[in-house]
């Protein structure tokens, strides 16, 4: 019997040691997606990765990288997966998408409640300074009209909320962020009350997504993930990962 458990022990740590990683690489300033505190990843889309690889019996490895390369480095298969980017043309042509997006992302125009702005299309950010994350896309329709707006660029959403208060010295009128990223920072920035939403510029489901130069065996890993995440779904662990993160 003693001889059986070994055995059993032995073929275990052969499984366990032999366990398929996936590199998932990200930017690690998108709370409440993905973001460092004291050291440790955490986020939303990291809690669900790390859940749906524990039900695809894969090991997850998060590598972080300024946004633009964490694009190159899938796009070239040197890492394996990429989030959460929106669905493009272009992305189609070098990442495998599951069909079913992790969330929906508004990115919406936030301005101070005392200002008391009024936008009702893009025209009215005309005369105004904008200030964007010069690292993300806000949809195409927008990223196209932008062009014409008198622009102030930040590289992380905390400039963007410190920009914005009213104690900041270099100020902007309005900012376009996504939803949740915002309202998660200001919250645990101390500006719940101050700043209000005055425009949704765009809503675009997000993904976690799976490079095409690192093999067609990687788009049945998407195939896997999208079936595991529908389940997830079905379950209500993704909605109650999400409400931990926005309370």
């Amino acid at each position: 019997m003693f001889r059986v458990l070994i055995f059993m022990g032995v073929c275990f740590a052969v499984v366990t040691a032999q366990a398929e990683k996936i590199v998932f690489a990200s930017y690690d300033d998108i709370p409440p997606k993905i973001y460092r505190e004291a050291g440790e990843l955490k986020g939303t889309y990291v809690e669900i990765i790390r859940e749906a690889c524990k039900r695809m019996n894969v090991e997850p490895v998060f590598e972080t990288y300024p946004w633009p390369r964490a694009e190159v480095m899938t796009e070239l298969g040197k890492v394996d997966a990429l989030f959460p980017p929106f669905l493009t043309e272009a992305r189609q042509k070098v990442y495998y998408f599951t069909e079913e997006p992790t969330s929906k992302t508004r990115n919406l125009a936030f301005a101070l409640k005392k200002r008391n702005l009024k936008i009702n299309s893009f025209e009215d950010f005309k005369g105004l300074t904008v200030g964007v994350n010069d690292r993300y896309s806000y949809g195409p329709a927008f990223d196209d009209f932008k062009k014409k707006l008198r622009l102030d660029h930040s590289t992380t959403q905390e400039m963007l909320v410190k920009k914005l208060s009213a104690n900041d010295v270099k100020r902007v009128d309005v900012v376009i962020a996504s939803e949740e990223a915002f309202w998660f920072l200001i919250r645990r920035m101390g500006y719940k009350d101050v700043f209000e939403e005055v425009f949704v510029v765009s809503e675009n489901p997000s993904y976690v997504v799976f490079s095409k130069a690192a093999g067609k065996g990687h788009q049945q890993l998407a195939e896997r993930f999208n079936k595991t995440l529908l389940k997830m779904k079905k379950e209500g662990v993704t909605k109650k990962i999400f409400d931990k993160y926005m309370k």
